[in-house]
């Protein structure tokens, strides 16, 4: 097969079929005639309406998709999650009345700017020498950066893991 096979074809498959070129060529060539035929045979091929029953007996056949199938690892941790809400809720009392809910947020934010001062003392400290460092570890203040860090860490590992996961197809 040449180029100028190709752009027959190419042209009978895009539909310039009435092109002077593409007819000048199939006049002369066996092969792309076979082709040109076959396409007009598959063109006129068209699907048959499929009955309700079919598809519901094809369907139902089908396997389920892998997404769908959940196991009870899968559910797990939303379990724990809700478990631990309700405990939680049960040891404070019930649900906090209106006035402990808009302090919330106060509160909050005064941990954040807590561990935020926290670590910037500590890096601080790190940072002005093996003394310092000494003091924040006989302190206590070095296990708040440690427990970041671990932190940091778990949760690394858990993105790169639910990535992994993803790419290699299993998801559940």
């Amino acid at each position: 097969m040449n180029e100028t096979c190709l752009r027959a074809r190419q042209g009978l498959e895009t539909g310039a079929a009435e092109d002077r070129e593409v007819r000048a060529h199939l006049a002369g060539c066996t092969s792309c005639r076979a082709h040109a035929s076959l396409l007009e045979v598959l063109g006129s091929l068209a699907p048959g309406e499929a009955s309700e029953e079919t598809v519901t007996r094809i369907v139902t056949a089908l396997p389920p998709a892998p997404w769908q199938r959940r196991r009870l690892a899968t559910w797990l941790p939303l379990a724990a999650g809700l478990a631990l809400a309700v405990i939680g809720l049960v040891l404070s009392g019930g649900i906090p009345a209106p006035s402990v809910m808009s302090s919330l947020p106060v509160a909050a934010g005064g941990v954040l700017g807590w561990i935020v001062s926290s670590v910037l003392d500590t890096l601080a400290a790190a940072r002005g020498g093996t003394d310092a460092a000494r003091a924040m570890v006989t302190t206590g203040g070095f296990s708040l950066l440690l427990w970041l860090a671990a932190a940091a860490v778990g949760g690394s590992w858990a993105v790169v893991a639910l990535i992994g996961r993803s790419r290699s197809g299993r998801r559940s």
